[in-house]
């Protein structure tokens, strides 16, 4: 689904409350994924029961609710998620009531309960760590809320790779010259990924796989380079041309999409489909300054795997 982006599990761990069509809490918001999944789930009774669930059942949703002093201990996210629309700044209790479509003194006797659990240090779902509570004064409080529905982000099966990255056939043995690393294999894991280690696993395999097969060093290809006529003064980067709102504004769709990051524009157009967090945060910047977006959510360092076509020269 394109409309739905991946909620950082920091959004919990700063004190994210999870609640109900009815204004209720009914998990530890710090378990783990599965867990939090299971009790969102479990809001249907056939679940519940069977602990299956069928394929044609509506997914539920639920309301994230984040206090200021959370929301700042998640700050790019937070504003990432604003800017997509995604979460929205709330104004004192009764505008969050109004916008959960609750009775306020439903919601306020809930949040009430959750700073009498956070002042006695314990919940009825065995929390005990309890970030970002919401102050006394819930009428003054602002709040950042948002819809969340329980997904599957992660296949846990895949191929199956012994120590060295080598994938085995049925009988176990290795197929000669194929390689895998990340999702794309199984077993790593075990019943359950713990947070965290997605990424560290592209990184052990993908180096354990990268070491071992065989590359030309890069020295050789700029002998060769050399060789062919090429080196010199003729392959130092030619000086950035100066590109205007105009001209960069006639590149602004998924097929031919530049981006202003910084002062300087990039073609983005093959990276469109290979951003991790989905096109549509691309594609939605086509032809115009994303420099804002951006910081919300990477550090400027991502950017030298990418060469800019110009400098953008606002007229």
């Amino acid at each position: 689904n394109p409309g739905k982006i991946l909620a950082g599990e920091l959004m919990r761990g700063v004190g994210g409350i999870l609640m109900n069509h009815e204004g209720e809490r009914f998990c530890n918001e710090l378990g783990t994924r599965a867990y939090v999944v299971d009790k969102m789930f479990g809001h249907d009774q056939q679940y519940a029961k069977t602990k299956t669930w069928k394929v044609d059942t509506e997914i539920p949703t639920f309301s994230l609710v984040l206090s200021a002093s959370a929301a700042e201990g998640a700050q790019k996210h937070v504003d990432h998620y604003l800017n997509k629309g995604l979460l929205t700044r709330i104004e004192g209790l009764d505008a969050l009531a109004n916008w959960m479509k609750l009775p306020v003194a439903t919601v306020k006797a809930y949040l009430l309960e959750y700073q009498r659990d956070a002042k006695k240090g314990k919940d009825a779902w065995g929390k005990v760590t309890f970030n970002g509570v919401p102050q006394k004064d819930l009428s003054s409080e602002v709040f950042y809320a948002g819809t969340v529905t329980p997904v599957l982000h992660y296949c846990m099966g895949g191929l199956t790779i012994d120590q060295d990255g080598n994938v085995l056939n049925e009988s176990k043995e290795i197929i000669p010259g194929l390689h895998a690393a990340g999702e794309v294999s199984g077993g790593v894991h075990g019943d359950n990924r713990l947070g965290g280690n997605s990424l560290l696993e592209c990184t052990v395999f993908g180096t354990i796989v990268g070491k071992k097969i065989p590359i030309k060093p890069r020295n050789s290809i700029q002998s060769n380079n050399l060789q062919q006529g090429g080196g010199g003064a003729a392959d130092k980067p030619a000086e950035l041309r100066n590109i205007s709102t105009d001209e960069l504004q006639h590149h602004n769709t998924e097929d031919d999409c530049w981006v202003v990051i910084h002062g300087l524009v990039y073609d983005l157009t093959d990276f469109v489909d290979e951003h991790p967090a989905g096109p549509e945060s691309i594609t939605e910047l086509a032809g115009k300054d994303g420099t804002e977006e951006f910081q919300a959510v990477h550090g400027e360092n991502i950017l030298e795997d990418f060469d800019p076509i110009g400098t953008f020269v606002p007229v």
